[in-house]
């Protein structure tokens, strides 16, 4: 039995194998028939690597164009490649590899059946532009915008952390000018916090784009106090006597009310502001007085003015001169003494001119129908005469010289 297998086996030998193999040859050609090797394009996107080589250059990049996508073409099975994406792909730049500082060699692999995937590779790069990295950092100020509810006004505003480190171009960096942080207090009645993205601006106050910056920061936290406000009055009081002749006639001042803000408590024990006498001395002052006088330091703790402009307040002190009047006094308030029995005096006219000194306020008051006086006609005989008057006059007023009067001393 084993012999007549062998022999079967064995008969024909040669012919036996090479049908074998034009048996594979023809499944092979078939089969490459069937599914051939085709190649087909595909685009990813590039992953750029490596990019703190650049930065550690003092340097910064940015893709040319912005473009960052790499197209190439690729060799596999049909039944295998069409069912294949770019997303099948990877592409990554190697920035430590870059070249003349100006493009980066693109390496492409294939995430999956890396055996049956040729990749048709040629020399592909990422053309990147190469400019000086600048970083500088900068002081955040804190601003606010809106209106207060009716009543309230903004008290301070602060800011944390308040400094911004900027990255970038140095073309960029070099044209910030301020840096700030805006928080909005539109109906605000009561204190606020918010987290604020900074913003940037030049010289001229024109927003600058961040897109090709980084910053340490991406938010910040404002806060706002938010006060309550007050009018009250001002209080201006002198200290000294003006010169001899001369009296203090008014302290004015514009405005004579201020609107100042604090803490209700606060607010609550004020309703006067007082200037001290010290700030305005009249000693021996022989004419006005005209003064700008800060009332900001004279403020109570937590409480401050609304409108900062408005502490410089102009006062005037008026030092009025003493002055003469001529008013005409009646004879019937006149009293003559000392006349010798069975003689009268008899004035021609029913008044006479008297000269008295004052200031122009008390003159301009004083009724010339109430001035009285007295002469003393002691030892004096028939016929005319002119003596001194004496005027009883209140202690504002006193007479201008030596006032006389002319009179005859007749029998009754």
């Amino acid at each position: 039995m084993l012999k007549k297998f062998g022999s079967v086996v064995t008969n024909n030998f040669g012919l036996k194998v090479l049908s074998i193999i034009f048996a594979i040859i023809m499944w092979l050609v078939v089969v490459n028939i069937d599914d051939p090797k085709i190649t087909k394009t595909f685009t990813t996107t590039v992953s750029i690597t490596n990019e703190s080589a650049i930065s550690d250059m003092g340097k910064y990049y940015e893709v040319v164009d912005g473009k960052n996508t790499v197209t190439f073409a690729v060799s596999a099975k049909r039944s295998l490649i069409e069912d294949l994406s770019g997303s099948d792909f990877k592409a990554v730049a190697d920035m430590s590899l870059i070249e003349d500082l100006s493009r980066v060699p693109i390496e492409i692999s294939a995430l999956h059946y890396t055996n049956q995937i040729s990749i048709i590779t040629r020399n592909q790069y990422l053309d990147v532009t190469v400019g000086n990295l600048q970083t500088q950092s900068f002081i955040i100020v804190p601003r606010d915008s809106g209106t207060p509810a009716s009543g309230s006004v903004v008290g301070s505003v602060s800011v944390s952390p308040n400094v911004l480190k900027v990255s970038g171009p140095a073309e960029i960096v070099s044209t910030i000018d301020k840096v700030t942080a805006t928080i909005d207090v539109s109906n605000m009645s009561m204190d606020i916090s918010d987290n604020v993205i900074p913003k940037l601006y030049d010289s001229g106050g024109a927003e600058i784009d961040t897109t090709n910056l980084s910053m340490n920061l991406s938010t910040v936290t404002v806060s706002a106090e938010i006060l309550n406000t007050k009018e009250v009055g001002l209080n201006f009081q002198t200290t000294g006597k003006p010169a001899d002749g001369y009296q203090l006639t008014s302290v004015s001042y514009e405005p004579e009310t201020v609107q100042v803000k604090g803490a209700a408590e606060d607010l609550k024990k004020l309703d006067m502001i007082t200037i001290p006498k010290d700030v305005l001395d009249i000693s021996d002052a022989e004419g006005d007085i005209t003064k700008t006088v800060d009332i900001s330091s004279y403020l109570p703790d937590g409480v401050e003015l609304v409108d900062t402009a408005a502490k410089d307040i102009s006062v005037t002190v008026e030092i009025e001169q003493a002055s003469t009047k001529v008013f005409d006094m009646p004879v019937a308030n006149i009293t003559v003494n000392n006349l010798k029995s069975g003689y009268e005096a008899e004035f021609e006219g029913n008044t006479v001119k008297v000269i008295i000194a004052g200031f122009a306020s008390d003159l301009n008051d004083l009724d010339a129908s109430k001035l009285t006086g007295t002469i003393d006609a002691s030892g004096l005989k028939e016929g005319e005469h002119t003596l001194t008057l004496k005027l009883d006059l209140p202690d504002q007023y006193s007479a201008s010289g030596t006032q006389t009067a002319t009179f005859h001393i007749v029998k009754k």
